[in-house]
């Protein structure tokens, strides 16, 4: 969607990890969202010999939330639009999903206190953002903080009733994952309906 810092191993995800799903209109028109940094440089990396190398400086410490829309399945997207802007607040796990007939659900989990370095992300978690925006990226109210932590695709129904399903884990984001992870036994279905 747009040049964002990156190295090997470590790009924000991977692709579509990286977006938050693509939604289509009725029009035609695409919206995608995303954790983003920015750039506040980026040029081409002459050490690469692909020619598909850039460095780019990041415009912010941490990840932004960020919506992006095309105008067709043809064309690129257009400027990226940020939904957040908090320095010290990492935003991962972006999702975006159609409500209704003319509005968005953009979702997101936050954590407070955030460092960013080398692909690993650490801080407090203040939970998961449900913001709805209209195709123009302007909010339609303010955002709904909830304690589950939303993680995986959400799923539209034939109603346009939202669900998906998570984990209801207690996990840390205070030190690095060493490989060990919260466990359960048991599996959450939400749902939320416009």
């Amino acid at each position: 969607m747009q040049r964002e810092q990156c190295w090997a191993g470590y790009c924000g995800g991977t692709f579509p990890g990286n977006i938050g799903d693509l939604v289509k209109s009725a029009s035609g028109r695409y919206a995608t969202a995303f954790a983003s940094r920015g750039a506040a440089s980026a040029r081409k990396n002459a050490a690469d010999s692909s020619g598909r190398g850039w460095t780019v400086t990041p415009r912010t410490s941490t990840h932004q939330v960020a919506v992006a829309f095309m105008a067709n399945r043809n064309s690129g997207p257009g400027k990226a639009i940020y939904l957040t802007s908090a320095a010290d607040t990492e935003n991962i796990d972006v999702h975006i999903a159609p409500y209704g007939k003319d509005r968005l659900l953009v979702s997101w989990k936050s954590l407070k206190g955030a460092k960013c370095a080398a692909g690993t992300r650490t801080g407090t978690f203040t939970g998961t953002h449900l913001r709805l925006i209209g195709w123009n990226g302007k909010a339609q109210g303010a955002d709904k903080v909830v304690t589950a932590r939303i993680s995986g695709d959400l799923a539209v129904l034939k109603n346009g009733t939202l669900t998906w399903a998570y984990a209801p884990v207690t996990p840390t984001y205070a030190t690095p994952l060493n490989g060990a992870s919260p466990t359960t036994t048991s599996l959450r279905i939400a749902r939320l309906t416009p």
